[in-house]
């Protein structure tokens, strides 16, 4: 994911379900800061401007790009 993709919010987990609800889905992405975790694998925190207009860092495990499975 880069800069301007339009993503969605959302936790597979069953304790997160509320902060599903809670997201205004879709939201751009305004800043990348990516985490190298190993060789193979690269983790990234984005800011995130949702369409309710607030502004919010997420992990990139919780973030899809919109319009894909």
């Amino acid at each position: 994911m880069k800069i301007g993709d339009l993503v969605n919010f959302e936790a597979r987990a069953w304790i997160f379900e509320s902060a599903n609800r809670e997201y205004a889905n879709p939201g751009v992405i305004l800043k990348v800061t990516r985490t190298p975790v190993g060789r193979r694998q690269e983790a990234f925190i984005a800011e995130v401007y949702w369409s309710d207009g607030r502004i919010t860092r997420e992990h990139n495990s919780y973030l899809h790009l919109a319009g894909s499975n």
